[in-house]
């Protein structure tokens, strides 16, 4: 399910800004940054 399509309370959608934020900031490998996007995906 596309993040753009999510139907989630306030704190379900705070959760994903802030993650894509913190994915941004913090250097990460790609392979770590696949794996937090999947994991972020698939909790919402």
């Amino acid at each position: 399910m596309p993040r753009l399509q999510i139907n989630g309370n306030f704190i379900d959608k705070t959760f994903s800004i802030v993650a894509d934020i913190l994915l941004q900031i913090i250097p990460t490998t790609s392979g770590e940054n696949e794996a937090f996007t999947y994991y972020r995906d698939s909790t919402i």
